[in-house]
């Protein structure tokens, strides 16, 4: 699914992965999950959805 938030996410696997980007957006779900959380952030407060997994992932990947 395409939100504004793919288009960021690519570009930043494109970065780091080159050539390499669309082959590991499909096959990380990781990177999917956070695409399709990230789906309602622009669209206010009452349509969000919840966030605290997201930051769990923020979290521990920080920590790494």
């Amino acid at each position: 699914m395409e939100n504004i938030f793919t288009v960021n996410i690519k570009s930043v696997l494109e970065k780091h992965f080159g050539a390499n980007a669309d082959e590991i957006y499909e096959k990380s779900p990781l990177i999917q999950y956070i695409n399709e959380k990230t789906r309602s952030a622009n669209r206010g407060s009452k349509s969000r959805s919840s966030f605290a997994n997201l930051y769990a992932i923020f979290v521990y990947l920080w920590k790494l």
